[in-house]
């Protein structure tokens, strides 16, 4: 797995992964809504971060069910208290993951983070699906982001918008758009995938989530030889303009389901 980017112990990162939620909890919920569950079903969510998604899933499949949340760092995690909820500590490349168990597996920007192994990752959670289970990923495509009003600050954000591609997704600026051809290359039948996308604009918590995100990657952008500091936090203060819209990477969502026996 590569570094991972971002400081779970810091209370900026508890208020990024909040307003994370809020911005994209009702597309995943509207995705996993559709999945037909069997009575007592068991789910995965695989790094799932703050934990609201985990939590949904713990009300849908009721006190017959169980819902598996793992991660790196479960502090997170390990403070939800359901009781039809079991928190991992596990990387999915290193640790064992039972296999033909789990009905639905829920993924949300995990992937970005296996630049070099996302089909190796993608077969090992097919294997973990029971037959007919339903396999969802989101991720990021990182193509709509070049998209910006016009303005004083507007070759400085395409500029940090590009490096970020290169930042943050670790070199796969087009993940979200292979993901349905990663699930067939799986095995997996029934592919689909859509996209949606926000409109950034200032005093919004997308606008808030964003600027939180890319505030977590200036050291790095700056170790790199990217920007200096100066430049980040000018486009830090440009999100602030209300004279400013720009449009987030698409979130795609791919669904497939193991085929039945």
């Amino acid at each position: 797995m590569s570094e991972y980017l971002f400081d779970n112990s810091s209370e900026l990162e508890r208020r990024r992964l909040d307003l994370l939620q809020q911005i994209f909890d009702p597309i995943t919920r509207e995705h996993l809504e559709r999945i037909p569950l069997p009575p007592g079903a068991q789910c995965l969510d695989f790094g799932a971060g703050a934990g609201s998604v985990a939590r949904w899933l713990c009300e849908r499949v009721g006190p017959e069910g169980r819902v598996v949340a793992t991660d790196l760092d479960t502090g997170f995690l390990e403070k939800l208290t359901e009781q039809n909820l079991e928190v991992r500590r596990h990387d999915i490349l290193a640790d064992p993951l039972e296999e033909k168990t789990f009905d639905l597996i829920h993924s949300r920007l995990v992937m970005d983070f296996f630049p070099e192994r996302q089909h190796e990752v993608v077969a090992r959670l097919a294997a973990a699906l029971r037959p007919g289970g339903w396999l969802v990923l989101e991720d990021f495509d990182w193509s709509t982001l070049v998209a910006v009003s016009p303005g004083p600050r507007s070759e400085l954000i395409l500029r940090v918008h590009e490096a970020l591609r290169a930042v943050f997704p670790n070199g796969t600026p087009e993940l979200g758009r292979g993901l349905p051809i990663t699930f067939r290359a799986a095995g997996l039948a029934d592919v689909g995938a859509d996209g949606r996308v926000h409109v950034v604009l200032s005093g919004t918590p997308a606008a808030a989530w964003w600027q939180l995100t890319v505030l977590a990657l200036r050291p790095r952008m700056v170790e790199l030889g990217l920007f200096s500091g100066a430049e980040v936090d000018e486009y830090l203060q440009a999100i602030d303009d209300d004279g400013l819209s720009f449009l987030f990477p698409v979130m795609v969502t791919a669904w497939g389901r193991r085929p039945p026996v």
